[in-house]
């Protein structure tokens, strides 16, 4: 069993509670990046469902221009 079918199985409470001391350690790690912590402690009181939304947004608009942006930095280190 993954850790990730084992928090699917807690009762709702439980994995809130594993998440919200996950977003907290982050919050409180110094190497975090700022933008990761600012959109981290924009989420508190969203609407769960709009959010979900958003983030699959993001992972459709951002994830293949950054692909892109590695992929360029990639073939640039190569032919250096």
């Amino acid at each position: 069993m993954t850790a990730r079918e084992v928090v699917a199985r807690q009762e709702p409470e439980i994995a809130l509670a594993a998440a919200e001391a996950r977003i907290a350690w982050i919050l409180d790690h110094p190497h975090m990046s700022g933008w990761l912590k600012t959109v981290l402690r924009s989420t508190a009181g969203c609407d769960p469902i709009a959010l979900q939304n958003d983030l699959d947004m993001l992972r459709h608009l951002i994830m293949p221009r950054v692909a892109a942006q590695i992929e360029i930095q990639v073939a640039a280190a190569s032919i250096g």
